[in-house]
């Protein structure tokens, strides 16, 4: 693997992805992480995938709830992954003291200030064997709320780590 790793870690690096906040809540638990893997991958219904590392928090209240939601960063958006960058502990609530900056009557949170959104119904998910967990979801509403930005777009020093 330290061969691989050498060969194909700067290579697979270069693949772009864009940058979101990933959200879900469950009864009064909710929380969020900083999502680089996702992609569109359906026109008719509209479906998202999102690849979340196996075991995290936020996997419990996507099944548990049947929804979450994708809020896609602008270009220079550091705030946001210097706050969302490290994830939540279990139970901690990221908006706790922040309410204002969550959309009203939503089934995940969402940002009322940011550069996008969409709010996906929780479809299936695979285990494709990896480290990482593929959950699909429909995308059943979403806007643009800042359309004079440009997206995040990532790119990795090497494509074995964030």
């Amino acid at each position: 693997m330290t061969d691989l790793k050498s060969s194909v870690g700067p290579a697979l690096g270069k693949i772009p992805s864009g940058l979101a906040i990933a959200t879900a809540r469950h009864g009064a638990e909710r929380t969020g992480f900083l999502a680089s893997w996702f992609q569109q991958v359906s026109f008719d219904p509209p479906l998202v995938m999102v690849c979340v590392k196996a075991g995290r928090p936020i996997e419990a209240l996507i099944k548990g709830n049947g929804h979450f939601a994708l809020n896609i960063l602008a270009e220079g958006d550091f705030a946001s992954l210097k706050r969302y960058g490290k994830g939540f502990e279990p139970g901690q609530d990221p908006w706790a003291e922040t309410p204002e900056e969550l959309m009203d009557g939503q089934q995940a949170p969402v940002f009322v200030k940011g550069f996008a959104y969409l709010l996906l119904k929780h479809i299936r998910t695979f285990d494709a064997g990896g480290d990482h967990l593929i959950h699909i979801g429909e995308v059943i509403s979403g806007g643009l709320h800042n359309p004079d930005a440009k997206p995040y777009i990532h790119i990795r020093k090497d494509g074995f780590g964030y």
